[in-house]
């Protein structure tokens, strides 16, 4: 492997042990999977509102999501949640969340 030269920010020298320390891979592969996320990233990118010639019969998947809203997120969540489960949650969740989340004592109403 030819080695290369170049500067890294002390920021970016962090991110890379950091990453090798909690994926236990060594900065070499952590390099590369970046890299080749780049490289398919950029293969799918439109060149002049056109599709890459090879890429032409490809859709390009989005690069970046507009999330739903959250209460979207919880409508979709809760579809599966049988209608016995849901008559047992509590009515008092949002002024009681403490009590529910943290197990303090209920607030006076």
């Amino acid at each position: 492997m030819e080695t290369t030269s170049f500067d890294l920010t002390p920021g970016q020298k962090s991110l890379l042990a950091s990453l090798a320390r909690e994926t236990g891979k060594a900065i070499p592969a952590l390099l590369d999977e970046a890299l080749e996320g780049l490289q398919a990233q950029v293969r799918h990118r439109p060149l002049n509102g056109e599709p890459h010639g090879s890429d032409a019969d490809h859709a390009a998947p989005p690069l970046h999501e507009t999330p739903k809203p959250i209460w979207e997120q919880f409508i979709e969540a809760f579809q599966d949640v049988p209608e016995e489960e849901r008559e047992r949650l509590p009515v008092d969740g949002a002024a009681q969340h403490d009590h529910y989340i943290y197990g303090l004592p209920k607030r006076p109403a």
